[in-house]
């Protein structure tokens, strides 16, 4: 009884363990199903997860090779707008493309004109002749020494390079090296772009390798099946690991790929050309280095098109990235955790893919926004700007581009700061906001460069009216974290046109506009027009004749005495240029100096003067009449060039034999304040040469006097305006004296400029000046004049004696040579000048 009790005891505790079983068993196995379902979707939704990434960082690449290359456009553009480009605009020009970008490591922009086997020896010539010596087309070499390039029927030898290693490549030929030569022949074939993949660059600090495009440039429209028409290439040369690190840098991205680039069509056993590794490869003990490696492992394709080649990207998932399956290794037994679990796990694929939809919505308001001021950048500026154009062309109203540039921007940041400088682009940006009409575009290009595309601007006043209220607004102080800063604005304006070949050319138009603005004094507007571009063009023009004019001896120094006032005798001489014009006659400094300091030309001019002022020194210290000091001015260009300046003195001074001391360097206030903030070196060596130096035109620059005490100033001349008001202006007269007594409170000699009256001598001798110059005295002569007397038998009698008029000594003129049929005025001396000195008065004591 008791078994039969026990084995029905064991019998129901079975009935009940069965179905307890079952249900166990059903749970398991409806768990196990809903961990086989869940593991299948998750697989689904982590590769369509990665391809998401992969597709971005894809479509960021891509995006970035068409913006870095798309400026070589922008190069060819510039050309399309001008007729001719020299290196100084070239430079200018390209120099801003790069720099606004921040990428001037990255890239290398050079122009190579066709240059044909017949040309070839005039082409060079001519180089040669506008300053660089030794020019030759030479072979394409990455180190060593550059041999001449054979001969052929064609050439594209760089002429003008941007970037790295610039100077360097000035002569190479394209055409000579095999992978860019192809790249051209099929750029020339198709008239388009065409790229050069891993090629190596030309650098100094060890081999660099990359990718080379080129762009034809035709004489007007492209006009692809005439070759007559080619004027020539640009082309760029890029770092290929470098730019795709600032590409990638540049946005936010997941971490969680690996990327590797190789090229199109590439064998298996090819090396990528570049690959950004994030963390260890699943299922590799070595990261993969070949292109079959690579191919054998879970990963994401595209082909990355830069020109009229592509290459092969592909993206593989990192062990940490995005393929990390949560797969549940225990058994549910109960349904409902299953759902719970399936219900946790959609609600964190949800939040993954809204947290990847506003990274996909960051990724594109990055490219398209100012990160600091949230504005439109520059190329959401272009797109908009080429749509407006479209839209015109239709029929649809015109409209206007303002490109602006805040002056004097970076002594807020030197001076402040570039953490105040942020803040006051921020309140500017307020400022422009406040002034455009809503449905206007503001974008900041980089900066303090800011553009605005109107819309529905018939007539130019409208734009004009817009940016004088611009310039208005601006120019009224900022308040910034208790400092009160005040700048201004130049602005060029572009309007729209049928004439213009597109948007780029139009910001073109609007960059030169700015240009303008800038050289008219800044703080206002200008618009384009085609007498600014006859002025860009005369610039061109005259700087090369000038540079014509300093071969073939067409200028000429003119000498201006300075006297001391107190005894009448003279104590220097201040040497000024003049050019004898072909067919413009005597041409004075006011005429083509500016112009050769916007070109360039002021370097190779300057030089001159100096060279030439030492040799007349020497020749009057040989005849014995050599004044105490000659002055010569100093452009601010010339100061910049730091070490060169430098050189140049150094060596007129040794070819000479110049004493040093008998040299004065004049420069002007502004270029003073301008240039020796960062250049304040270059004086101090000058000085330890022993020259003098001089501040020009003291009074009307820089308001401050610390550089008095800062930089070694030998003398002060008191400028021409002041002086000429002396007599008839109190104010004027107040203003002389106290220069008069501060220079000789410094321990500095001072010297009046611009007298031409006996008054303003009177004046300047009771308010204790020691010296002055001016039309009073003599006006400005040459060093060649005839003798003052001639024999019966028309022959010159040389004297070497200084014949004294009134207290001021004449130096005499001692007869050299005489000029064949040139008459009296053709016998060159060493004198001092051609008509006497007025002997001033002494004042009543």
């Amino acid at each position: 009884m008791h078994d039969l009790t026990e084995v029905s005891g064991k019998r129901q505790q079975m009935t009940h363990v069965w179905p307890l079983l079952a249900v166990g068993m059903l749970g398991l196995a409806l768990a196990v199903a809903a961990w086989v379902a869940v593991s299948v979707w998750e697989k689904r939704l982590a590769k369509a997860k990665f391809n998401d990434v992969a597709g971005d960082y894809a479509t960021v690449l891509q995006n970035g090779f068409d913006h870095y290359v798309g400026d070589i456009f922008a190069v060819r553009a510039f050309y399309d707008a001008s007729k001719t480009v020299d290196a100084e605009e070239f430079i200018l020009f390209t120099s801003r493309v790069i720099d606004s970008h921040g990428h001037d490591s990255l890239m290398q922009v050079t122009w190579s004109p066709l240059v044909t086997g017949q040309e070839r020896s005039a082409f060079e010539r001519a180089q040669r002749g506008r300053g660089l010596t030794d020019f030759t087309i030479a072979r394409w070499t990455l180190t060593g020494p550059i041999r001449p390039e054979a001969q052929r029927p064609e050439y594209f030898p760089v002429l003008f390079a941007t970037g790295p290693e610039a100077s360097s490549l000035i002569g190479l030929d394209l055409y000579s090296e095999p992978s860019r030569r192809d790249a051209i022949q099929r750029a020339l074939a198709d008239g388009g772009m065409a790229t050069a993949q891993n090629v190596t660059l030309r650098r100094g600090g060890g081999e660099a390798r990359g990718f080379f495009v080129a762009l034809p440039v035709y004489r007007g429209s492209p006009l692809q099946s005439r070759r007559q028409d080619l004027l020539g290439v640009v082309a760029a040369s890029f770092r290929t690991k470098p730019l795709i690190n600032r590409i990638i840098d540049e946005v936010e991205l997941p971490q969680s790929v690996d990327l590797y680039l190789y090229s199109a069509n590439a064998e298996g056993n090819t090396m990528p050309v570049y690959a950004r590794e994030v963390a260890s490869v699943p299922h590799l003990s070595v990261p993969p280095v070949t292109k079959a490696q690579v191919e054998g492992l879970p990963h994401w394709s595209r082909p990355i098109s830069v020109g009229d080649v592509h290459w092969d990207l592909f993206a593989v998932p990192t062990k940490a990235g995005l393929i990390n399956f949560y797969r549940s290794w225990f058994a549910a037994a109960l349904v409902a955790l299953v759902f719970a679990a399936v219900l946790a796990y959609m609600w964190a694929s949800l939040r993954d893919a809204l947290r990847l939809e506003r990274a996909n919505q960051r990724i594109l308001q990055l490219a398209q926004t100012d990160i600091l001021t949230t504005l439109a950048n520059r190329r959401a500026f272009m797109k908009r700007l080429t749509m407006a154009f479209a839209a015109s062309l239709r029929g649809a109203p015109p409209f206007a581009v303002l490109y602006l540039d805040i002056d004097d921007f970076k002594d807020v940041n030197d001076t402040l700061g570039h953490a105040m400088g942020d803040k006051l682009l921020m309140a500017i940006v307020e400022r422009l906001k406040a002034v455009v009409r809503e449905d206007d575009l503001v974008a900041r290009f980089g900066g303090d460069e800011f553009a605005v595309l109107t819309g529905n601007v018939s007539e130019p006043t409208e734009a004009g009216t817009l940016a004088a209220r611009i310039g208005e607004v601006l120019a009224e102080p900022f308040m910034i974290d208790d400092h009160k800063i005040s700048v201004t604005s130049s602005i060029g304006i572009a309007m729209f046109s049928r004439e213009v070949s597109g948007p780029d050319a139009m910001m073109v138009q609007a960059d030169l506009a700015l240009y303008g603005a800038k050289d008219e004094g800044r703080n206002c507007f200008r618009f384009h027009s085609e007498n600014l571009d006859q002025q860009v063009h005369e610039r061109v023009r005259v700087a090369d004749e000038l540079r014509t004019a300093l071969d073939e001896g067409e200028l000429e120094l003119y000498y201006q005495p300075q006297v001391e006032l107190a005894t009448g005798r003279v104590t220097g001489l201040e040497a000024l240029v003049r050019w004898n014009h072909k067919t413009r006659g005597l041409l004075t400094p006011a005429s083509f100096v500016p112009i050769a300091e916007r070109t360039g030309a002021i370097l190779p001019l300057g030089n001159w003067v100096f060279d030439e002022a030492c040799r007349q020194m020497k020749a009057w210290h040989a005849e014995g009449v050599a004044p105490e000091v000659l002055a010569v001015n100093v452009s601010g260009i010339q100061l910049k060039s730091g070490a060169e300046l430098e050189r140049e003195v150094e060596a007129s001074l040794v070819r000479w034999n110049v004493n040093p001391n008998d040299v004065e360097l004049e420069l002007t206030e502004s270029v003073l304040m301008e240039v020796t903030q960062r250049h304040s070196n270059t004086l101090e060596n000058l000085r330890r040469l022993g020259t003098r130096i001089a501040i020009d035109d003291f009074g009307t620059g820089y308001s401050s006097l610390k550089y008095l005490t800062t930089y070694p100033v030998n003398r002060l001349k008191l400028a021409q305006e002041f002086v000429f008001r002396v007599t008839v202006d109190y104010r004027n007269a107040a203003v002389v004296r106290a220069a008069i007594r501060l220079a000789h409170e410094l321990g500095l000699d001072v010297i009046a400029e611009g007298v031409e009256t006996e008054a303003q001598m009177r004046f300047l001798i009771g308010a204790g000046c020691e010296q002055a110059q001016g039309y009073y005295f003599s006006r400005p002569v040459t060093a060649a004049m005839p003798p003052r007397s001639s024999a019966k038998d028309g022959s010159h009698r040389p004297r070497r004696s200084p014949i004294h008029l009134g207290g001021v000594t004449r130096f005499s003129c001692r007869r050299r040579e005489r000029r064949p049929g040139g008459g009296d005025h053709a016998w060159s001396a060493a004198c001092r000048f051609v008509k006497p000195c007025r002997a001033p008065a002494r004042p009543p004591a």
